[in-house]
């Protein structure tokens, strides 16, 4: 080989070993730019981290403070410090609270119930029976003078002899005198709302149960009797209603027993010297004169006792019986006499 031939090669390899290297460069010129993406990236990660981190305790500490000064505010002043001395029992004591409240606004006392239905309408034959009170009411007539006259043309649901008869709707009768009407088409007691108005059933029986007779043995001096038996205010006992008459002194009663047999109140009564004098028809307070009905939507089961007149409508007396307490009016003396 001659001297020319060696100079190329010894070119050739300087060249080759050249772009060797370009190469090796280049290639480590690319492993230093990934690797420095991901170191990047890596501290990126890692200040993200550490900045969620700090954000958490932060927060933490402040729902921390937060509850810190709310126990803090009920602790009682120094002289209080006697009846709380801990933190245990202040948590004890907010924990009562919250439950209180809670239990405040969820439960609902059966007498409120009253208050959701306020355009309630009870009738009883017809007339209007004003059921916010406990006591002897009269029953009023509509008004047909008046605009809202209409507003008792609606739909009823009756009731008679302890249950459920129908619904229809009531209209206005033909006046009965100038200007005042009744409602026609419903029982003897209709209300204007679809609720369980007797949500206990009423047993009608004609003897007296031993645990009454037991406690009350001039019972037996009566020769008419029958006795409703139900639980007025559902408290899982029941309670008795009798209608006594004695035929031959020609005296009827209406009385309440309790459901260990104890008499609560006499209801009404009538004596035979308060009869009509110009008519030979005997009268006695019987079981047409009660009807036992939850008038007022509250739970409770009413005493609807009618008091007859001489003259014009009856009146009505409305007892209710919850929990041992007895309110509306006892003792009525009834009369079919003519005032003078």
């Amino acid at each position: 080989m001659g001297d020319s031939d060696k100079q190329n090669e010894k070119e050739i390899n300087n060249m080759t070993e050249s772009s060797n290297s370009e190469k090796k460069e280049t290639t480590k010129l690319k492993i230093g730019t990934v690797g420095n993406f991901i170191l990047a990236a890596f501290i990126i990660l890692i200040i993200g981290t550490g900045a969620l981190t700090y954000y958490l305790i932060h927060s933490a500490k402040e729902d921390y403070d937060k509850q810190y000064n709310e126990l803090v505010s009920n602790i009682p002043p120094e002289e209080d410090l006697n009846e709380v001395n801990t933190i245990a029992d202040i948590i004890d004591s907010a924990i009562t609270e919250a439950t209180n409240e809670t239990t405040n606004t969820t439960v609902t006392d059966s007498s409120d119930k009253k208050l959701m239905n306020e355009s309630l309408v009870v009738l009883y034959n017809g007339l209007i029976l004003d059921t916010s009170k406990m006591d002897e009411v009269t029953l009023q007539y509509i008004d047909t003078t008046k605009e809202d006259s209409d507003k008792y043309v609606i739909t009823y649901y009756s009731y008679e002899n302890y249950s459920k008869k129908d619904s229809s709707l009531g209209i206005l009768s033909s006046q009965v005198y100038d200007g005042l009407a009744k409602i026609d088409n419903v029982g003897k007691i209709a209300i204007s709302e679809d609720y369980d108005a007797i949500p206990r059933q009423v047993k009608v029986v004609n003897t007296v149960p031993t645990v009454v007779l037991d406690n009350n043995p001039n019972i037996s001096d009566y020769d008419s009797v029958k006795t409703l038996i139900v639980d007025l205010d559902g408290n899982g006992t029941e309670e008795y209603i009798l209608i006594l008459a004695n035929k031959e002194t020609g005296f009827s009663k209406i009385t309440a027993i309790d459901s260990k047999g104890a008499k609560i109140a006499d209801l009404a009564s009538i004596e035979k010297s308060k009869w009509k004098k110009d008519s030979t028809t005997e009268f006695y307070l019987s079981i047409s004169n009660i009807e036992i009905i939850d008038v007022d939507n509250d739970g409770i089961m009413e005493i609807v006792l009618e008091i007859p007149h001489a003259t014009g409508n009856p009146t009505i007396s409305l007892l209710k019986y919850n929990n041992g307490v007895l309110q509306g009016k006892t003792n009525i003396e009834c009369s079919l006499l003519a005032e003078e």
